[in-house]
């Protein structure tokens, strides 16, 4: 038995789903063992002693919400090119590979063949952590299931039409879609289809493209790229009702590219995938006879990164190498949106000197280990440091990966709103936040100065009534407010309470502490109820500290992508940031300066 059953159990236990459910766990080896046992047959019952030898025993025994954990192995038809099906019978099941994010583990655990689902899965269904390949008929037929499917890997399928994902309506995420192609005379029909949420997907060098359905789909940090027929994904029309919401996609051909985050470069894979045909000479009987087959040759379809980027292969003892590009959609996916497992530094660079992470890349592998990171630009961030940047972007700057100008909001009592927001910018658009200098206008705030400019250089962010000095960054000849750039959590800084207060600048003792925004309220008298709805999975807090250094109430929270979601101890109440409505922003002032 393969010594990995631990690590499977710490999988089940983080994929558990009510306490009621059952897990029941799978190893071709148990298969492998039955078929060449003669006498004993091993005992099978799902357990992590026993388990079952085959996916499809655990679906026929696994009931609604029950977890099916299979470990690395070759499922379904031993032999690419015959037919195999593995069916979810209608069962909202957890069908997840033994480290479902991990995609080097994802590699080895492999369907071969079609997954099919019934379409009355519910939003309970998983299937999670498989590479699904079968020459004649891999894919996945969701029938409108509601299931999500996540950190698969689609690649050498040819079924009929190329279709390898159908009518799935539940989210597609972290999904590597490609070198797929049709080996039937049945036509060619799009490659990804009826599929309404893609997130943070990679399809590229597949025979067709995607047809994204019209109305209420989501496309967000997706890379589309090297299809053929056609070249551009083609959203449907709707005469009424909502658009499909693309964001920060990389589309190859597109009319929409520069809108929305949206990108159209090259994305710079390391490798695409090819088919080859090749033919093989052997004896019989008969005499010297020949056949001809075709054989995938697979793409690395991680992104280049002059930083860092994940390498399959070890060079020099690290899986961690770079290139002498770097691919426009690394560090491109929607800022707001958490890292998630990508690293922050790679493992040999923890100062950060040659690459360090500051959003989520698009594509497959953003969000997981494998993510890429892009080179340092200025300031070395030292070791454990993060960028005050990454988390009040100001959302102008391409370093700072916004898309418009920035507002944010706080309510008094009353109803009545004060704001502060972006209204332009000095300096060179696209060249790098050391080199832009951001116009924050206040919006009827008597206590807040009119107007200041906001810039980063030398390792702090200066605020100023005054003329920004930027390319090279200096410190302005006076300061209304200045912020540590880069911040260590943990660590005890001093931070403006009030950064656009008339009166002098009061400077407090802060704890800098960083988690999800419960987290870093934890031990103080704030919930996160107080603050905007949304998903704050990674937030700045900077705490007020006692003469003893205890931290206590926040005085500023910071959230990555999104700016301030407090400031001078007054949670933001609305905000519109990256062209999104947050909360509040259409109540009306009395005055505006």
């Amino acid at each position: 038995m393969k010594n990995r059953w631990i690590a499977l159990v710490l999988v089940s236990s983080a994929l558990a789903g009510p306490l009621w459910a059952a897990t029941y766990y799978v190893d071709d080896d148990i298969a492998i063992l039955k078929a060449n046992s003669r006498v004993v047959k091993p005992v099978e019952d799902g357990s992590v002693e026993h388990p079952f030898g085959t996916i499809e025993q655990a679906i026929e025994i696994a009931a609604d919400g029950d977890t099916i954990v299979v470990a690395p192995g070759y499922y379904l038809s031993p032999d690419p090119w015959k037919y195999a099906e593995l069916g979810f019978k209608g069962k909202s099941v957890r069908l997840v590979g033994s480290a479902p994010t991990d995609f080097g583990v994802v590699e080895q655990t492999v369907l071969c063949g079609v997954i099919v689902f019934d379409g009355i899965e519910d939003a309970n269904s998983l299937l999670q952590g498989f590479k699904i390949q079968n020459h004649t008929c891999g894919g996945i037929l969701g029938n409108g299931t509601q299931a999500t499917v996540s950190h698969c890997i689609l690649s050498g399928n040819g079924p009929c039409g190329a279709t390898v994902i159908k009518d799935v309506k539940g989210p597609i995420r972290n999904c590597l879609i490609v070198d797929n192609t049709t080996f039937h005379n049945c036509g060619t029909d799009p490659v990804v289809s009826g599929c309404p949420t893609l997130i943070n997907c990679t399809i590229a060098n597949n025979l067709s493209n995607v047809s994204i359905p019209g109305g209420a789909s989501i496309v967000r940090n997706c890379i589309f790229w090297g299809n053929e027929d056609p070249k551009t994904p083609v959203p449907a029309a709707t005469r009424d009702g909502p658009n499909p919401e693309i964001t920060f996609t990389l589309v190859e051909s597109w009319t929409r590219g520069g809108r929305n985050g949206n990108i159209i470069d090259d994305p710079c894979f390391v490798r695409l995938g090819s088919w080859r045909e090749v033919t093989y000479e052997f004896w019989t009987r008969d005499g010297k006879t020949s056949t001809t087959t075709q054989i995938l040759i697979e793409g690395d379809y991680h992104l280049q990164s002059q930083g860092w980027r994940w390498s399959t292969q070890e060079v020099h003892g690290s899986h961690w190498y770079f290139d002498p590009m770097t691919s426009p959609a690394v560090d491109a996916g929607d800022p707001m949106d958490s890292l998630g497992e990508e690293l922050e530094r790679a493992p040999d660079d923890p100062e950060g000197r040659w690459g360090f992470n500051r959003a989520i890349d698009m594509g497959a592998y953003g969000g997981t280990m494998r993510g890429s990171l892009s080179p340092t630009v200025g300031e070395i961030p030292g070791v454990g440091t993060l960028d005050l940047l990454d988390y009040w972007p100001f959302g102008t700057s391409n370093r700072a990966g916004g898309i418009g100008a920035s507002q944010w909001y706080i309510h008094d009592s009353e109803g009545i709103a004060s704001k502060f927001g972006v209204t332009g910018l000095t300096g060179i658009f696209g060249a790098g936040a050391q080199y832009v200098a951001y116009h924050v206008s206040t919006a009827n705030a008597p206590d807040w100065v009119a107007k200041v400019n906001c810039y980063y250089g030398n390792r702090a962010l200066y605020i100023t009534e005054g003329t920004p000095k930027i390319n090279p960054a200096q410190p302005p000849d006076e300061i209304q407010a200045e912020y540590p750039e880069f911040l260590v959590p943990g660590t005890t800084i001093q931070a403006p309470y009030d950064p656009f207060t008339r009166a002098p600048v009061e400077y407090r003792s802060v704890m800098v502490v960083r988690g999800t925004l419960a987290e870093v309220l934890t031990g103080t008298s704030k919930n996160p109820d107080e603050f905007l709805a949304g998903s704050w999975l990674d937030v700045i807090a900077l705490l007020n500290t006692t003469k003893d250094g205890v931290p206590g109430e926040p005085i500023a929270v910071f959230a990555r992508g999104f700016g301030p979601l407090m400031i001078a101890g007054q949670p933001i109440t609305g905000a519109i940031v990256n062209s999104k409505t947050f909360g509040n922003v259409t109540n009306p002032w009395p005055a505006i300066r």
